[in-house]
């Protein structure tokens, strides 16, 4: 049987899967911060990673990766193919009429320069994805449902994440890595009837993620929560996301915290819920 090992977080709001198959094969997706890789490399184990999928570029998801490329090559870990399809930066980086340009070229230059410096250093295991892809790695399947959709400029990188369910013969997890609403309902409305999903790893740790309309679709019987308790208890409406006009000019309204989330979870009837902030969790698939 597969096994996923959802990892808790050494830096905050982190995200780190490691999957392996039953032919002891792995598949990654994000990895985490720098200070995470110990614990990465611990549950990689020195196995073949059959597939390292970078949802988006954000530190707390490729900043390992990263380093890793940069300091010694990506040399201890047998990767056979890493997947992900990250915004332009060239192109991007000329855009003046966003929503709020000073956030638009912060998240533009979070980690992305940083991520296109060490490209050459794994160039030839490099494949970008598009919609639609399928992959086989043994038992398990992976589906990419949403990629990066030029235009989505007031979320840029967390709208440009990468959506795929992952099915095995037994069961199947949909990730939304950190999308928000507007990457959200495009999901959504370019893939009604596909979604569903026994499990559901929540967009954006939780909060300011996609609405409750995809998660209806998806229907999980459990929930993978990415977060520390204290953003897992969040209240509804936290103070950074209570200025209605500053949402508003900016574009980036239906945003709430994670007990709006749990809310929805509740009249949804999931019982189950898996927070990394109660430390490494490991799900049967």
């Amino acid at each position: 049987m597969a096994r996923m090992y959802v990892l808790t977080e050494t830096s905050p709001f982190m995200m780190s899967y490691v999957i392996i198959t039953e032919k002891n094969n792995v598949v990654i997706v994000d990895g985490g911060m720098r200070e995470d890789m110990p614990l990465l490399k611990k549950y990689v184990d020195g196995r073949h990673i059959s597939a390292w999928i970078l949802t988006h570029a954000h530190n707390d998801h490729i900043d390992g990766f990263v380093n890793e490329a940069e300091t010694n090559g990506l040399k201890d870990f047998d990767i056979e193919t890493i997947y992900y399809n990250f915004p332009d930066y060239d192109k991007l980086i000329k855009l003046t009429d966003v929503p709020d340009l000073e956030y638009f070229r912060q998240e533009l230059n979070e980690i992305l320069p940083a991520f296109n410096a060490v490209k050459p250093k794994f160039a030839e295991k490099e494949h970008i994805v598009r919609q639609g892809e399928k992959i086989d790695i043994d038992e398990v399947n992976i589906e990419f449902l949403f990629t990066y959709h030029d235009g989505l400029y007031a979320n840029l990188m967390n709208d440009s994440s990468l959506a795929f369910r992952l099915k095995t013969p037994k069961t199947s997890v949909m990730f939304l890595g950190d999308l928000g609403p507007q990457g959200g309902d495009i999901l959504y409305f370019e893939n009604f009837g596909k979604l569903q999903a026994e499990y559901c790893q929540m967009a954006h740790h939780g909060h300011m993620n996609v609405s409750m309309e995809v998660y209806e679709a998806i229907a999980p019987k459990a929930c993978i929560w990415n977060a520390p308790i204290w953003l897992y208890e969040e209240e509804a409406l936290p103070k950074y996301l209570a200025d209605f006009e500053y949402a508003r000019k900016s574009d980036r309204l239906r945003m709430y915290g994670t007990a709006v989330t749990r809310e929805w979870m509740q009249k949804l009837g999931v019982k189950k819920h898996y927070v990394t902030g109660y430390g490494t969790q490991k799900i049967d698939l």
